[in-house]
């Protein structure tokens, strides 16, 4: 990392008319805290209902149909989050209110949120489960922008690996007590979707009221062309080269961890064999295992990348060990084969989540669009959620049906195809 991202974000700011950003101070305890328990918010919001309880919904409004019917759902709503993340980030950047440039989009995305999964709790038909979760993902990736943009606004470089370790456990154990939370609360639709989205409300209270936040001056903030605002989606990867390379070993990393979260509960069901109240328990345990070898793996991997100053090996390790667990996954036919693989995913996604924060920030073209650059670097997390639904159902019916072999055979292709993704990456 012999660039800094402040003197590239400098150099931008002085190219557009924007306030070159100020040499970061380090960042203490409590400002990790507050931003961890609203990252674990919103994660328990949209990832929860994302792993189970949208499933558990449309199979109980639709048993037949219930894989169409899942696919169109996840497959919209992550379209939607694509677009959503970068555009609310591009605002939060020009946000020029009293309450911060943070703020106000943390509590619009968590309102908004929680009025989608009210509308997926009380659906009676496919087309409003697709809606309340398509208005879900909307509202809840203008509330990551807003963190995400809060963290690389604070964090100073040397401290990247350490916050971004600490801030991936968020994901995990949000899907660990979500998880548990729709096992206990099973019996209720309406639960399953509404308890995780307002314990995740109450845990953004805490940044909002104690929480730094960047304000911004009104003569500030540069005007907005309609080249810009169309572009939202969009950094150059040629002009950022290390930007693109990044994202590119970013999307194929979540694309290989999509093909184990998404089809986790019609895996169980309909490959090994389990009915409903065991599918719910083994997602649970599942998830309980694979996230015990996340915590234990992801804060030390991070402080030794911040030790010995590089991403790129940790990247290398994590994508071996997920393409392992793929191997894991195409060979099981067991519950306990399925337990055993996700052991395995937790190491190597444990590994990966130490940098899957710290990496993209180290790149970022211009700290003054911070918000926008890590949403279109978000992309890459989102857009294979997407994909693989569109991807999963072909692979499936290969051989007859329910061939979930073949799905994790892609999975632990992609998964490999991270490394020499990455290999390009100067600045990290």
């Amino acid at each position: 990392m012999s660039t800094t991202t402040d003197d590239a974000a400098a150099g931008a700011a002085a190219k557009e008319g924007a306030p070159a950003p100020v040499a970061k101070e380090p960042v203490p305890g409590s400002f990790i805290l507050v931003h961890f328990l609203a990252l674990f918010g919103a994660w328990m919001g949209v990832l929860v209902p994302s792993l189970v309880s949208v499933a558990l919904k449309v199979e109980r409004m639709n048993a037949t149909g219930k894989v169409g019917a899942l696919s169109l759902a996840l497959g919209l709503g992550a379209l939607v989050a694509l677009v959503a993340n970068p555009l609310f980030g591009l605002f939060s950047d020009r946000t020029t209110s009293r309450f911060g440039a943070r703020r106000p989009w943390m509590v619009i995305g968590t309102l908004g949120g929680l009025a989608g999964l009210a509308v997926i709790a009380y659906a009676s038909a496919t087309w409003q489960v697709v809606v309340g979760w398509c208005l879900a993902q909307c509202f809840y990736n203008a509330l990551v922008a807003a963190v995400y943009g809060a963290l690389a606004d604070q964090v100073p470089e040397r401290q990247l690996g350490f916050a971004s370790g600490v801030l991936a456990l968020a994901n995990p154990l949000a899907t660990l007590g979500g998880t548990y939370l729709v096992d206990a609360l099973n019996a209720s639709t309406v639960a399953i979707l509404l308890v995780p989205g307002l314990i995740g409300a109450a845990l953004i209270v805490p940044f909002l009221l104690y929480g730094r936040d960047r304000r911004i001056a009104r003569a500030q903030v540069p005007a907005m062309r309609a080249r810009e605002l169309l572009g939202f989606l969009w950094t150059n990867p040629v002009r950022f080269p290390d930007f693109g390379w990044a994202w590119l070993s970013r999307f194929l990393m979540w694309t290989s961890y999509a093909t184990v979260t998404t089809y986790m509960a019609y895996y169980l069901s309909d490959y090994l064999g389990q009915d409903e109240d065991s599918v719910t328990h083994y997602v649970f345990l599942g998830s309980l295992i694979a996230n015990v070898f996340i915590l234990a793996a992801t804060v030390p991997a991070g402080r030794i990348s911040d030790r010995i100053g590089r991403r790129k090996p940790v990247v290398f390790a994590a994508a071996v060990l997920l393409a392992a667990a793929m191997g894991l996954m195409a060979v099981a036919h067991s519950v306990t084969g399925f337990l055993v693989a996700q052991a395995v995913v937790g190491i190597g996604m444990g590994v990966y989540f130490a940098v899957d924060i710290a990496l993209p920030t180290d790149v970022l073209p211009d700290a003054n669009n911070a918000a926008k650059d890590l949403g279109v670097m978000n992309i890459a997390a989102t857009l294979p959620y997407s994909l693989i639904t569109l991807i999963a159902p072909g692979l499936l019916a290969l051989g007859g049906g329910d061939n979930y072999p073949a799905l994790f055979a892609f999975g632990l292709l992609v998964a490999l195809l991270a490394v020499p993704a990455v290999l390009p990456v100067r600045r990290s």
